[in-house]
């Protein structure tokens, strides 16, 4: 077990408040504390007679054309599973927007933690849509629809660091 996700475990039992290293959390009710370093890409979107705008995606990802970081990277809820995708989609021209979670080695009980506060936004678990897949992921998804300019956008400018804590 990594140092970084041992401290984190530490950190998040609430004995001792996080002190250096990735993650940490602090004690209290924290669950689980991840820093996202936020990445930022943008694709262009319609095409084919449809209306041409753009998808911005800000947090971090770590699949083909991944972008922004996390630390520590691991969930202290589901056994150091690999947290793979913390982001918020917006689009320019349709009403899609919304917070992605997604966490390896599925399947992943749709339990064990009540909110996941990213910054200053609160997510229910209970109000997200869950999935959990033969392909390895286990995904909560919180769509909004009507953000399309990013208003919503919990994670703020690419290159800022986000604290997003479990509860």
């Amino acid at each position: 077990m990594a140092l970084a996700h041992v401290m984190n475990l530490v950190s998040n039992s609430g004995l001792v408040g996080a002190a250096g290293g990735s993650g940490g959390g602090g004690g209290g009710g924290n669950l689980d504390s991840q820093v996202v370093t936020v990445g930022q890409t943008t694709t262009a979107s319609g095409g084919s007679g449809l209306p041409t705008g753009s998808t911005v995606r800000r947090g971090f990802a770590s699949y083909t054309g991944s972008y922004g970081s996390i630390a520590d990277g691991t969930s202290n809820i589901y056994s150091g599973a690999s947290i793979v995708q913390l982001k918020y989609t917006w689009d320019t021209t349709y009403p899609v927007s919304g917070l992605f979670l997604q966490i390896a080695s599925a399947p992943h009980a749709n339990s064990g933690w009540t909110t996941l506060t990213v910054g200053s936004y609160s997510y229910q678990r209970t109000n997200a849509t869950y999935t959990s897949n033969s392909g390895g992921y286990s995904s909560w998804s919180w769509y909004d629809g009507s953000d399309n300019n990013g208003s919503d956008d919990p994670f703020g400018s690419a290159g800022t660091t986000t604290t997003c804590v479990f509860t």
